[in-house]
């Protein structure tokens, strides 16, 4: 019996398939996406604006930093000038070098489409210039503001 036993082994053995040596292997996908955003901070803080020696032209400067992962334009919000009670007529302008300047208190203003990705950093340029027959500014306080928005397009 013990031969008939073998040989059932044996032929079990023979007839079952062979053990794989073969490696394994396995696929991996990884996927993601980045949406899309622009940014656009005062770097500099504060502007402070000092008079020109002709006493004309009150100017001061700060920075920027404009951030864009595709295309992407800069709205300068309409200027918002404060000035000494009865001043004498005066212009005022904020620029944002390279992307858009703005000298209207009525209207916003926009860049150019700032096309791909962007990091640039930048001055902002700020000033009140007389615009009056005595070509000076009056006495007193000023100040001019206005709020610069980045939109992804």
């Amino acid at each position: 019996m013990n031969n008939k036993h073998a040989l059932a082994t044996a032929l079990i053995l023979l007839c079952a398939p062979a053990a794989s040596f073969a490696g394994t292997s396995a696929d991996f996908e990884a996927t993601g996406s980045s949406p899309a955003f622009c940014d656009i901070s005062n770097t500099g803080g504060p502007i402070s604006m000092s008079i020109s020696p002709d006493k004309a032209t009150l100017s001061g400067s700060g920075s920027y930093q404009f951030l864009a992962n595709g295309d992407a334009k800069v709205t300068l919000s309409a200027l918002v000038p404060v000035s000494p009670q009865g001043a004498a007529a005066y212009t005022s302008s904020v620029s944002l070098a390279n992307l858009v300047t703005n000298t209207s208190t009525t209207a916003a203003a926009d860049s150019s489409t700032q096309a791909g990705t962007n990091r640039a950093s930048g001055a902002i340029t700020t000033t009140i210039s007389q615009n009056n027959a005595q070509q000076l500014l009056s006495a007193g306080s000023y100040s001019l503001a206005a709020t610069a928005t980045c939109t992804a397009l």
